[in-house]
């Protein structure tokens, strides 16, 4: 009902349209020329259209599997030099309490 009263309301402040071609548009070009004048590029990527999200998600995915993969072989790799230092660290300071004790 409202939406009919709004209808009403805006022919009547507008006025009829007479003809098509007597409609501003605000594009400064007619649209009838660009819908005929399609290139056979844009016609090629239309086909693609639909592909365009799915690739989107495929590749994100992607990324961010490829950076928590990285991150986790960076994490175990780091650990693994620290547990080496350590180990050697602990041999050295042993070696260092063996000629300390055998000096005294």
């Amino acid at each position: 009902m409202l939406l009919q009263q709004a209808t009403r309301l805006s022919t009547r402040l507008a006025g009829p349209i007479r003809n098509a071609s007597s409609i501003r548009t605000w594009s400064s070009t007619a649209s009838k020329l660009n819908a005929e004048k399609k290139s056979a590029y844009r016609e090629g990527l239309s086909a693609y259209g639909a592909f365009v999200r799915p690739f989107g998600k495929v590749f994100l995915g992607a990324v961010l599997t490829y950076q928590i993969i990285y991150w986790s072989w960076m994490k175990l790799e780091t650990d693994d030099i620290k547990l080496q230092k350590n180990e050697q660290l602990s041999g050295l300071e042993k070696k260092v309490r063996e000629l300390a004790a055998a000096q005294k």
